[in-house]
């Protein structure tokens, strides 16, 4: 079972040696399997790592989220993609046509507007309206539904008054953690499939290298939100170790996929498949799993 590792706390060595990462505190030396990583986060000013590290980790396939303030990534190191199918990936995504990329926005709204609202659903709020924006999302989302949404779906979630905002402290700090962690998995995933995740089908901020990422990962939010509702709840304050570890978790949410058991991490991948025959196949095809009353209770159990 991979994890996902990070490195936290004042002057942290990092280096590789047979196979395993090394983290070195002082004189306490910690080794992982690099085949059970799944991504790498550095949550220390302190941290140091070796080119050598650097260069077994890109080997491996393993991305490192370098962690600025509030748990926000201000940059993400990726493994230049191997994959023999790179450049037809890459001449896909540059041609891939403007109806095509509306028309998977389009269904990314729609699985995430659908998630938001079993997310409400399941907490006990007002979802109706949000049902029934799923149904007027159109090619491109031309209708804005999505930030329709959003305006209703946060204050319900969280409380009145709550602002989704990636600088604000508390639950906002949890949820950047938790979507860095989406976002490292979709990018690994695209890179090894041989995309470049910079050119995204809906996101085109010139500021944000990971447009591809961001829009493929958008309906998976929804996932992290129930999580970080749950942990609200538990009484803890701040983003704390076990908070961390706990959002970690997230990648390993069983869930029920075209009508199989899976997990979200394995999920992930197979969405990234999806977005690759949608563009070899000019057709879209993009699926998600949506959430139900099985997905809160697995999330309980997770935060047990």
């Amino acid at each position: 079972m991979k994890t996902v590792v990070e490195v936290e706390g004042e002057s942290c060595g990092i280096s590789v040696s047979k196979g395993f990462l090394l983290v070195r505190r002082g004189e306490k030396e910690t080794k992982i399997a690099l085949t059970e990583i799944e991504a790498l986060i550095i949550f220390s000013h302190g941290a140091y790592i070796t080119n050598k590290a650097l260069a077994r980790l890109s080997a491996e396939g393993i991305p490192i989220v370098h962690s600025g303030g509030n748990a926000q990534p201000c940059a993400l190191t990726l493994p230049y993609g191997s994959n023999v199918y790179r450049k037809q990936r890459i001449a896909s995504q540059i041609a891939a046509s403007e109806p095509l990329r509306k028309n998977l926005w389009r269904q990314v709204v729609i699985a995430k507007i659908s998630n938001q609202a079993r997310v409400l659903q399941l907490c006990g709020k007002t979802c109706l309206d949000l049902d029934n924006l799923v149904k007027k999302v159109q090619s491109g989302d031309t209708g804005n539904c999505e930030a329709i949404a959003a305006r209703f779906y946060w204050e319900r979630l969280f409380g009145k008054g709550f602002k989704r905002d990636p600088d604000l402290p508390g639950i906002n700090a949890h949820l950047n953690y938790g979507y860095a962690i989406l976002r490292a998995s979709f990018c690994r995933h695209l890179v090894a499939a041989g995309f470049i995740p910079e050119l995204g089908i809906h996101h085109r901020n010139q500021m944000d290298p990971y447009c591809l990422a961001d829009d493929l990962m958008e309906p998976f939010r929804p996932f992290t939100d129930l999580m970080v509702h749950a942990l609200g709840k538990s009484g803890e304050e701040g983003l704390n170790p076990e908070r961390k570890r706990r959002l970690v978790s997230l990648l390993d949410l069983p869930l029920q996929f075209n009508a199989e058991e899976s997990r979200l991490r394995y999920v992930i991948q197979g969405v990234v498949e999806m977005f690759t025959r949608s563009l070899e196949q000019k057709k879209p095809g993009l699926a998600y799993p949506i959430i139900g009353k099985q997905t809160l209770e697995h999330v309980r159990n997770f935060l047990l």
